[in-house]
């Protein structure tokens, strides 16, 4: 009973996001932000509170994986090194910047899944050219990429989120889309620095 609890509630904490991304052993750690940190985390990344299959008035946990009120058993909640970011990308104008809101850690039985609701604030973020962009290839890889890639990734993933038509540009391997939800650095002025996308099952 516990694993069909378990599975029921991961299923509609899923369906409450509007992009998820794994973290623990399967998110990638080559080429990634700042030297090729897998760390991931924002300093202020805690699991909600505020969201989640359990908190539809009663009181429970985000992370109630096994609706007995408990909260889940995926241990402490992720932490960030200091100055990174996850985020969930919600729109994108142009290759010059993307409206984005931080990605928050939910507990499910596939360890904590990173993502936003629809309704959560976003900020703009300006994405320059010299970015220095990773694109996950899979758990454990990733591969750098420049910014036209990076955008035309993004924007592709987005519309595929958003029920694109059928003619519209899919994203081509080794690439996917994984909910877009990225680890991000700034730099001095704010602008997006690194950026390296969060693979999920």
């Amino acid at each position: 009973m516990t694993s069909t609890r378990r599975a029921l509630s991961a299923i509609a904490l899923l369906a409450t996001l509007s992009g998820v991304a794994a973290c623990g052993p399967a998110d990638p750690t080559a080429g990634g932000p700042a030297g090729g940190s897998g760390s991931s985390a924002s300093p202020s990344a805690t699991a909600s509170t505020t969201s989640g299959p359990g908190e539809a008035g009663d009181g429970a946990p985000a992370d109630d994986v096994d609706g007995d009120g408990k909260g889940g058993d995926c241990g402490k909640p992720p932490t960030l090194p200091a100055g990174h970011l996850k985020l969930k990308v919600q729109l994108m104008r142009d290759a010059g910047g993307f409206e984005a809101a931080e990605a928050k850690p939910h507990c499910t039985p596939n360890d904590w899944i990173y993502g936003a609701d629809k309704g959560d604030p976003t900020k703009h973020y300006v994405l320059p050219e010299n970015v220095k962009a990773y694109l996950t290839l899979g758990p454990g890889q990733s591969k750098q990429v420049d910014h036209e890639q990076l955008a035309l990734h993004v924007d592709r993933c987005l519309a595929q989120e958003n029920g694109a038509p059928d003619d519209y540009p899919e994203v081509e391997a080794p690439y996917g889309c994984y909910g877009n939800v990225y680890e991000v650095t700034l730099n001095a002025k704010g602008e997006v620095e690194t950026m390296k996308e969060i693979w999920s099952v």
